[in-house]
């Protein structure tokens, strides 16, 4: 009897335990991926793309310009980017000095139609100078040519789109005209700027600097001595980064960049000037970029022969994510065409393979399809396409998966959610949102690296990207979660922006 007694005992407590279980009862949060209420950058700038250049179009076609077709075709996927960014860079020679003498309509060939377009479409625009003249001096003709250009494109052209001007690439690097000498950098950015000033232009757009190549925190103090030596003559800061694949995928290159952002000046926008790979000599994916670029009869030294691979849209997502985590307002891809630059000089036909496609493959370089568009273009045309210029860029708490990242932003009210794994394992996250928004008319975008150029991802017959499902809606409130399933080399994206 007693042990009937014990066993009725046992279910009755049982039973009461059950009732007394909350509704939502409290989950295992190692898995949790929430966009938080903090924000990292209150006013985004937005990420981009490096275009211009085409200085040896003449040469190679015996036009000075691209045909109407082309540019056409430019303009299509460069609209369906949307890039909120486009950095262009110019050189006397290319742009404002015919036969030795000053003449601007020089860049009416190429320079003038890339600005025409970017100002009709709402573009920022970052130009400035690959070098300056006079070697261990300033060339003050040069000096007044390049200022009186910018005045050109200001107040003759009447470019608004114009929000920064980048005196010398890479000044700290010894390929650059200034062959690491801050103190010649320094002086140059004082008398450019006494320039600007003189010509009543100086209010009207940014110096942008450093500029400077880095490949790990040591180069901090030209950032930490161009706020310390030029004050308010700099309006904005940046730096160029060509990380390897392994920092990039165990999270480290993160740290690295937040230590440029934090030595900047907080109340300045911290820019990345250029972005994109490069592999050591000896590993695995540098040995075999040198094997296609020996095989490539057009590729240069300098160039990045995974482009034409599904995995690095992979990768320049994570790096681009990782930027914007570390506070940068926005990135520069580095870059949209092949066609843009050639190495050797005169018409040399070894390019810089960097881009998402190659404008001349017909006319040029003997392959109709290299001026198809390649698959990064998929992920990092959404990434600048849906993080519009103003965006809020929230914090994210991530789970401790390698290879995962995870970047939210918000615009009048509408939110973009950006999730990549560039591990090879699959991954069950819960997303949560900290605000407790519910996201209505959502769009999904999926992206699955396979082997070369295959890839998993919806597209239309251009190449541009499509949703994999419309009209979703994600409920977020209450401390709900939206349970994900997230492969290895994957990227998606959800967005109810237009």
């Amino acid at each position: 009897m007693k042990y009937f007694l014990l066993l009725t005992l046992m279910i009755l407590f049982s039973v009461s335990c059950k009732e007394k279980e909350p509704d939502n009862p409290v989950t295992d949060t190692k898995d949790d991926l929430t966009i938080k209420t903090g924000i990292i950058t209150q006013s985004f700038v937005g990420n981009g793309v490096q275009w211009g250049g085409y200085d040896v179009l003449q040469t190679w076609t015996g036009s000075p310009t691209l045909s109407d077709a082309d540019w056409n075709t430019l303009y299509e996927r460069v609209r369906f980017m949307r890039p909120p960014l486009v950095r262009l860079m110019i050189d006397q020679g290319w742009n404002y000095i015919v036969d030795g003498k000053y003449d601007p309509s020089k860049s009416d060939a190429v320079l003038i139609k890339i600005l025409d377009f970017c100002e009709a479409e709402g573009i920022s625009v970052m130009i400035g100078e690959w070098g300056h003249q006079g070697g261990t001096t300033i060339d003050q003709a040069w000096l007044e040519n390049s200022a009186k250009f910018l005045e050109y494109l200001l107040n003759t052209k009447n470019y608004t789109c114009i929000r920064y001007f980048n005196m010398v690439n890479e000044p700290n690097g010894d390929w650059s005209s200034m062959n690491g000498n801050y103190s010649l950098w320094k002086t140059l950015i004082e008398q450019f700027h006494a320039k600007l000033t003189a010509k009543g232009i100086a209010s009207r757009v940014k110096i942008i600097g450093p500029d400077v190549a880095v490949w790990d925190a040591n180069l901090t103090s030209w950032v930490v001595n161009t706020n310390l030596d030029l004050g308010e003559k700099v309006g904005a800061y940046d730096i160029h980064t060509y990380p390897s694949e392994t920092e990039v995928r165990d999270g480290s290159y993160k740290n690295m960049v937040k230590a440029y952002k934090n030595a900047a000046p907080s109340s300045k926008e911290m820019l990345m000037g250029e972005l994109g790979f490069k592999y050591p000599s000896g590993s695995t994916l540098g040995i075999e970029n040198t094997k296609r670029i020996s095989k490539d009869p057009f590729a240069g030294d300098d160039s990045n022969m995974f482009t034409y691979d599904a995995f690095y849209g992979i990768d320049m997502a994570d790096a681009l994510i990782q930027n914007m985590l570390a506070g940068y307002a926005g990135s520069l891809l580095w870059d949209l065409d092949d066609a843009m630059y050639n190495i050797g000089g005169g018409g040399s036909t070894k390019l810089k393979r960097w881009g998402f496609w190659n404008i001349l493959g017909t006319e040029k370089f003997e392959n109709a399809a290299d001026e198809n568009i390649r698959p990064w273009f998929y992920t990092m045309s959404l990434i600048c396409r849906y993080f519009p210029k103003g965006t809020k860029i929230f914090e994210v708490t991530l789970p401790d998966k390698k290879g995962l990242r995870a970047i939210a932003g918000e615009k009048d009210g509408k939110y973009t959610i950006a999730i990549v794994n560039s591990n090879f394992v699959s991954y069950d996250i819960n997303l949560k949102m900290e605000n407790g928004a519910t996201l209505t008319s959502v769009d999904s975008y999926k992206f699955v690296s396979g082997t070369g150029a295959a890839f998993t991802g919806k597209t239309d017959a251009n190449g541009f990207a499509l949703p994999e499902e419309t009209n979703i809606t994600i409920d977020f409130k209450s401390g709900s979660a939206k349970k994900i399933n997230i492969s290895g080399q994957t990227f998606l994206l959800f967005t109810n922006i237009d």
